[in-house]
């Protein structure tokens, strides 16, 4: 059994510490007291504390400077990071805000609310472990970015004055960095210098943000930086970010490798193996057959022995697959716990006991940290050329197979997809035939979720969300066809008919007097084809919209797919005027470097940070640090998933702008939206 939590209260007044301490420790907690700053500080150094809880308003130091002292360290290292409570009867924005400053975790206003406190407390101990374990975390992230040789830099166009990160030296191995603009020039080449000059010219001016690659000659040696910095300055500073590449150069074949193939298995990625299967197709008259394996509830795995468990998982899986098929067969890794394999035959007779039998050691249990674990999973196969003529379409029809698979049989792993429509229950291919119709008989509708902005409590703005109502099954969740528009290609399709309607209601709501900025969301299909930017220009123009009143949304993981291009389509959509948006910040590659290239408004943060921004102080940590980068950069930033008022608030103090989720309003259609927004206009007026 766990030994009991310590607590310290800290409070001048002896009858509130002996209530306290006797709720507390009834709940099972020990609880040391102390009756001002100093003795707490001591306390602290010879008992270390799980948590304490402070008083503001105490003789000598008060609560505020107590905190800031233990932050400091005067109460020892071991408890700098300690979770601190403030006890105040004050419960004005100056004195919370007084008391994050401090350094504190969370507060509470007296009197004392015994069972809330106790709570407060709990959720303050569990965000202390989760903070513990997220310092680790950044402190490998640290490792990684020195491994990766980055930093930053700020160049003061008022007196020439750059400054470097704090580790920047290091990362670059020198003993001194130069510390004006034209320090800067006199250590490069004369084609250098004239390069990096012309590109902050341009950058100060707003034109188009510096990325080149000058090489650095140091005293010692050479070194070759890439700069990098968003076009816009902030109060004539321009901020951007620099690598060293120098060993990068020399590793540029490792670096392909890695873009290609998945670092865990060693397999493919998608894009590498449709490449090679479509060329073996075109040099090869042999009979193909493509199968998608999917791992059935790998979370448990990572619920019961964790992540590192289900990543073991994952490597033997791949092994197994590598073993039980030839060389010539193709294999890769298409999604977290999802395997596709190309397979060659000479003729298509017993093709069907082929993928049975070398399936069957897959289905072998695995030894993961002393356990046995049974891997089950389900399988889809497809044939060329009779489910398709290339590798996409083939993919498709052995996924929709290994979904119907899953999904719609019993005990029974592999399903081809020429079987598919042997069963009496086709909801799946169905579902796919009737998604096909759906845009020509006008199934589709948006719902719209308004957005507000925290400094005044006004909705400026609604996103639009894509519902199907179908004419049998009624509304079909987002989460059951859309997948299928991504896989069918259907979504560019759709994905036009989303920016036509959105435009046609901003219209509309324009003639009923309503101006608010609508955000669209741009699918990873249709930003990869060409002629976006023209085609939403048209949409744009034909309801005589601006540009600017359109925010178009892509996620992190669409635009680090193929930051190059992304970076291109993004210059040519701002040019045009609209407002950018990168949508679920924080759940995928995070890379800051691309962050200060892209040409974006509003970052927005997933729900993911917001459910526990009132009880984690390091979900606290993360959204204030990124709207602190966010007002650096100049960009807006936007807050999902809001659905308490306690979320609400403390969003309001980290300074994020924007917020939008249940607490506000549900995603509602038209008229409904409509209305709320003239009844918020009203309130606004008569406030």
């Amino acid at each position: 059994m766990a030994p009991a939590q310590t607590l310290l209260v800290v409070d001048d007044d002896p009858t509130v510490r002996l209530l306290t301490s006797s709720g507390l420790k009834k709940r099972g907690y020990q609880v040391i007291q102390a009756a001002d700053a100093e003795q707490a500080l001591r306390l602290m150094q010879d008992n270390t504390p799980d948590l304490a809880l402070v008083d503001v308003s105490m003789p000598g130091r008060n609560g505020f400077e107590f905190v800031q002292a233990v932050r400091n360290g005067e109460a020892g290292i071991a408890n700098q990071e300690r979770p601190l409570l403030m006890l105040t009867g004050s419960d004005d924005v100056t004195s919370i805000d007084q008391a994050f400053t401090s350094g504190a975790t969370d507060f509470i206003t007296k009197p004392i609310n015994l069972p809330l406190l106790v709570e407060r407390v709990k959720y303050a101990l569990r965000g202390a472990e989760r903070e513990k374990a997220l310092r680790e975390a950044q402190m490998e992230q640290a490792s990684a970015c020195k491994l990766a040789r980055l930093g930053f830099w700020q160049l003061n166009f008022s007196n020439d004055a750059l400054t470097w990160s704090e580790d920047a030296a290091e990362v670059l191995n020198c003993t001194a960095l130069p510390e004006s603009h034209q320090a800067l020039l006199g250590l490069l080449n004369d084609t250098d210098a004239l390069r990096l000059n012309t590109a902050l010219e341009a950058a100060q001016e707003g034109r188009e943000g510096l990325n080149l690659e000058v090489t650095l000659h140091l005293s010692h040696s050479e070194r070759i930086l890439r700069l990098q910095s968003d076009p816009k300055t902030q109060e004539g500073h321009l901020i951007g970010a620099f690598q060293d590449v120098t060993a990068l150069r020399a590793f540029e074949d490792k670096a392909l490798y890695l873009a290609e193939y998945d670092d865990l298995t060693d397999l493919p990625k998608r894009r590498l193996f449709l490449n090679l299967l479509d060329e073996q197709l075109a040099d090869t008259k042999m009979i193909w057959s493509i199968g998608v394996i999917d791992i059935s509830r790998l979370h448990r795995i990572n619920d019961a022995l964790g992540i590192e468990a289900g990543d073991q998982v994952l490597a033997m899986f791949a092994q197994r697959l590598k073993q039980s098929l030839g060389h010539e067969a193709l294999m890769c890794r298409l999604e977290a716990d999802t395997f596709a394999v190309a397979i060659p035959h000479a003729n298509s007779q017993q093709m069907q006991a082929y993928h049975h039998n070398w399936m069957q050691p897959l289905a072998r249990a695995h030894k993961v940290k002393g356990e046995e674990i049974f891997v089950d999973f389900t399988a889809g196969v497809s044939l060329h050329p009779q489910d398709g003529s290339n590798s996409d379409e083939l993919l498709r029809t052995a996924l929709l197979a290994q979904r119907f698979c899953r999904y719609h049989t019993a005990n029974q792993r592999v399903m081809f997809y020429q079987d598919v429509e042997a069963f009496d229950d086709s909801n799946a291919l169905s579902l796919e035939n009737d998604l096909r119709k759906a845009l020509g008989n006008q199934e589709f509708f948006l719902v719209y979720q308004p957005q507000q902005q925290l400094s005044n409590g006004q909705f400026i703005g609604v996103e639009a969300l894509l519902r199907w109502r179908h004419p049998m099954r009624g509304v079909v969740s987002p989460g059951e066809f859309i997948p299928l528009l991504e896989e069918s290609g259907l979504i560019i399709d759709v994905g036009d008919w989303v920016a036509g309607e959105a435009c046609r209601q901003l219209a509309q709501w324009q003639t009923e007097g309503i101006e608010v900025a609508m955000a669209i969301n741009i699918s990873a299909r249709q930003f990869e084809q060409a002629g976006l930017a023209k085609r939403l220009a048209q949409h744009v123009a034909e309801y005589g919209v601006k540009p600017q009143q359109l925010e178009l949304e892509i996620t992190e993981s669409t635009a680090m797919s193929n930051p190059e291009a992304t970076l291109a389509t993004l210059y040519e959509l701002k040019k045009l005027g609209f407002k950018l948006a990168i949508d679920d910040f924080g759940t995928g590659h995070s890379s800051y470097e691309y962050l200060l290239r892209f040409p974006l408004d509003t970052l927005k943060i997933d729900r993911s940070f917001i459910i526990d921004v009132a009880e984690a102080r390091q979900n606290r940590a993360i959204v204030r640090s990124l709207t602190a980068l966010c007002q650096g950069l100049g960009l807006k930033t936007v807050a999902e998933g809001v659905e308490t008022q306690r979320q609400r608030d403390y969003l309001d103090a980290l300074d994020v702008d924007d917020v939008q989720g249940f607490l506000l309003a549900r995603p509602m259609e038209p008229q409904a939206c409509l209305t709320f927004l003239r009844k918020q206009a009203k309130s606004a007026v008569v406030n």
